[in-house]
C-alpha cells in the first residue's frame, strides 16, 4: 500500500514535533557547552597586550590576558563567564574588555555588574602591572547574555 504525499508529509510533520517536544532547554546547554568547549579548543593567533611595571614594558598574549580574567570572574558568586574578549590600540595598550555572562536569576545585575569590573580591573593591574594601563582608561564593559534558573547551569 503507498502512501499519499500528503499522508507523508504529515507523518513527517508528526515526526519532528514529536522530537521538539523531547528537546529540552537542559539538553541544549549541554550540547551549548560542548560546543562553546571545542570552540575554545580551536588555534588562532593572539594578539599581545603590552604591560608596564618598574623596570619597563613587557607583553602578554591576549590568550594569557583572558585566561587570568576569566578566572578571576569565575570567582564572582551568580554570575559565570560565557565570552570574553579583549581591544587594544595600535601600540597594543589594552583599552577595553568586554566580559559577557550568564546570571542566575534574581542576581542584583547593577552589583554583580560592578563586582565583575572591581574584579576585572584588580586582575589587570596584577597582570599588566599597576602602571599599565590606569584603570578609568580600559573601559569594562558587561553584557549579561544569559539569566539561569539553577546555580548548576552556571558552569
Amino acid at each position: 500500500m503507498n502512501e499519499t504525499s500528503s499522508g507523508r508529509g504529515a507523518r513527517v510533520l508528526a515526526d519532528a514535533t514529536l522530537a521538539l517536544r523531547r528537546h529540552t532547554p537542559t539538553g541544549w546547554q549541554a550540547v551549548r557547552a560542548d560546543l562553546l568547549a571545542l570552540a575554545r579548543r580551536a588555534h588562532r593567533p593572539s594578539d599581545p597586550v603590552r604591560g608596564r611595571h618598574d623596570l619597563g614594558e613587557f607583553l602578554v598574549t591576549t590568550d594569557v590576558v583572558v585566561t587570568q580574567l576569566r578566572t578571576a570572574v569565575d570567582h564572582v558568586r551568580d554570575v559565570s563567564v560565557t565570552s570574553l574578549l579583549c581591544a587594544t590600540d595600535e601600540r597594543h595598550t589594552l583599552t577595553g574588555v568586554t566580559v559577557e555572562v550568564a546570571a542566575l536569576f534574581g542576581t542584583h545585575l547593577p552589583t554583580a555588574a560592578a563586582t565583575v569590573r572591581g574584579v576585572v580591573l584588580a586582575a589587570l593591574d596584577d597582570l599588566l602591572g599597576p602602571l599599565s594601563p590606569p584603570g578609568e582608561a580600559v573601559h569594562v564593559h558587561l553584557h549579561v547574555g544569559d539569566v539561569v534558573t539553577e546555580r548548576l547551569d552556571l558552569g
